[in-house]
């Protein structure tokens, strides 16, 4: 006589409730989840769509992220040129990407001189 499988009965996907989020490491945590789901949808944009898009988002914690698709000075001079409702002070935008570019890009270099330092102590100690 088979024996029946129960399956465990699931809520499904539940719709949350949208409101502030009081623990602080949560804020952080939740952030970054969404954060990434956004930038995945954006890329899902530009992949599937061809469009052209630009995304800076601002962390709890102050830092800077960027999207961009193919690059935002592209984007934002079409957006400053075609938007005669912009004010002319929108290039802190372009400011504020052209940062986190540059926090980007020392990150990498420090990696990549440490790793330099490494391969550099590893061929003294094989030369010996």
């Amino acid at each position: 006589m088979p024996l029946a499988i129960v399956k465990k009965q699931s809520k499904g996907r539940q719709k949350i409730e949208i409101t502030e989020i009081p623990k602080k490491n949560h804020v952080q945590v939740t952030f970054s989840k969404r954060m990434s789901g956004l930038f995945k949808k954006a890329s899902e944009l530009c992949t599937l769509y061809g469009a052209n898009v630009a995304l800076i988002v601002f962390s709890p914690a102050g830092k800077v992220f960027s999207f961009r698709h193919p690059n935002v000075e592209t984007i934002v001079d079409w957006y400053c040129t075609y938007n005669p409702l912009l004010e002319p002070n929108g290039l802190h935008l372009i400011e504020a990407h052209m940062n986190a570019s540059i926090r980007e890009l020392n990150m990498e270099l420090t990696q990549v001189l440490n790793r330099l330092e490494a391969e550099k102590r590893e061929g003294k100690y094989l030369a010996k």
